[in-house]
């Protein structure tokens, strides 16, 4: 059975992948904090009482995840998002949003290569999900871009390092979406923001196609943008 690490378990948009990838017959590990570990388990336990899906959780840092077993797919959603001028931002709430948002991502990936190197004709992929802001700037989220902007360079820096290897790096960056992150966002219309499931699908369709096409930044911007 092939199967899927999501980190940022309890995300609007991870539980909408858990349903794509159960949907097409994938076993999933779901990967959070323990604090928001319930609210996962209940909306999923048909699911973990079947085994198609397991819940991992962490304490406070997503690095604290040990890879035991190989996953064809692995998935990196969780994100800090705190609209704020960079001078009313505490020295603490940049560092954890920048720490959060790439260092981590980078760490765990470096754990999961580590762990189960590169197998020639077994393709893996690696996951990050980015933002319209890994390819622009917007006031009020600095320190957001920038770790979207730095996700981008190492997406597309791991795909040369590992480019004689089947591993796939992917980066797939969304305009606002409907969930509590998408909430922060003020002035606009909710109606306009995409919906998670709709995102999912096209995340997962894209990972999942057998061809040898190969979009390693898939850009999702919504149709129509309504401000207040």
């Amino acid at each position: 059975m092939t199967t899927a690490t999501i980190f940022g378990a309890s995300g609007g948009l991870a539980r909408a992948l858990f349903y794509e990838l159960l949907e097409q017959g994938w076993h999933v590990n779901a990967v959070c904090r323990v604090s928001r570990a319930e609210s996962v388990r209940k909306e999923f336990e048909s699911q973990i009482r079947a085994q198609q899906m397991h819940l991992h959780t962490v304490e406070s840092e997503y690095t604290e995840f040990e890879f035991s077993r190989p996953s064809d797919m692995v998935i990196l959603t969780q994100a800090l998002f705190e609209p704020a001028s960079l001078t009313t931002m505490a020295s603490e709430a940049i560092t954890d949003e920048v720490s959060v948002g790439l260092v981590d991502p980078m760490l765990i990936t470096r754990s999961f290569l580590r762990a189960f190197p590169s197998v020639p004709g077994v393709r893996r992929n690696i996951c990050f999900i980015g933002s319209t802001s890994a390819y622009a700037g917007f006031k009020n989220t600095s320190v957001y871009c920038a770790v979207k902007h730095g996700l981008l360079g190492f997406v597309r820096a791991m795909n040369d390092e590992y480019a004689t290897t089947d591993d796939r790096f992917w980066l797939f960056s969304m305009g606002t979406m409907q969930t509590e992150m998408g909430g922060k966002v003020l002035g606009q219309d909710v109606s306009t923001y995409l919906q998670p499931r709709d995102v999912a699908q096209r995340i997962v369709s894209a990972i999942i196609s057998p061809s040898n096409l190969f979009e390693p930044e898939v850009i999702i911007r919504r149709r129509a943008v309504k401000f207040l």
